[in-house]
């Protein structure tokens, strides 16, 4: 067993508590008081690389994934678009062998699914605006500007009831497509800072966490490629200025906190 994997399975958050654990890129698992698994944008294998070679390099592993896709036993799979890193095709089939999976996407990844030959009657399409509710909590759907390169990208808001997480997806700092968020005012943001494909930089998130107004703010979206980039400092230097009573907590690939800290 890796040592994610043990640290996955010892952490058990008590009543009006998640645990958050940090897969590396943008992917992220948060583990329920009752044990329930929810992933989002999970990326472990070396899909990117292997489908891109004209890239050499640039999308080489930096680091290993934290375990295999067929380690993860997950309730819950949150697809917020159709980009390798975040579909992970290499990856798709061990994590939806989970017998009560349920996904939650975009319709242009429900539509890949399909056409891949893929078990879609657990596979929920969600658009901006629209939102499903679970036994324990609820995902909202909410827009972002991750531009041409994923016009139906998505962010999503978990709400657990006492306490909100905003996964931001791929986005820029498109104050008007992401004003649903903001309203919200969730207590945990997650937000990418790799300054490249159209993303917010570290500065940017910095300002967007301002709009926000979290508790906590978690980067991600960082050193997992030569050709992503990311700069954690500059969330380090600017979160203060912008978001001067959110706490940065900032994640090394494989780690996990308790929420509320």
């Amino acid at each position: 067993m890796s040592k994610f994997l043990h640290h996955l399975n010892s952490m058990n958050p008590g009543k009006g508590q998640i645990a958050l654990f940090w897969l590396g890129q943008a992917g992220f698992v948060i583990k329920t008081s009752s044990g329930k698994l929810i992933a989002i944008d999970p990326y472990l294998s070396d899909y990117v690389q292997r489908t891109s070679p004209e890239f050499g390099l640039g999308f080489k592993r930096l680091m290993p994934a934290p375990c295999l896709a067929e380690e993860l036993h997950l309730d819950y799979l949150l697809i917020s678009h159709e980009h390798g890193d975040h579909y992970d095709k290499d990856s798709i089939d061990a994590l939806m062998r989970s017998k009560d999976l349920n996904i939650l996407t975009t319709p242009t990844v429900a539509k890949a699914m399909e056409d891949e030959g893929r078990d879609i009657s657990r596979v929920d399409p969600l658009h901006p605006g629209e939102a499903k509710t679970f036994e324990s909590f609820s995902v909202l759907g909410v827009d972002c500007d991750h531009g041409e390169l994923s016009k139906d990208a998505l962010g999503f808001i978990l709400d657990f009831g006492f306490i909100s997480v905003y996964y931001a997806g791929d986005t820029a700092l498109n104050m008007e497509r992401l004003k649903r968020a903001v309203e919200r005012k969730p207590d945990i943001a997650i937000l990418p800072i790799n300054g490249a494909f159209g993303n917010l930089d570290g500065i940017q998130a910095a300002e967007l966490a301002g709009a926000l107004q979290p508790r906590y703010c978690v980067p991600c979206h960082f050193w997992t490629f030569p050709l992503h980039m990311g700069n954690p400092q500059q969330m380090i230097d600017h979160l203060p200025t912008y978001a001067e009573n959110c706490e940065l907590c900032l994640f090394q690939q494989g780690e996990g906190m308790i929420f509320p800290r």
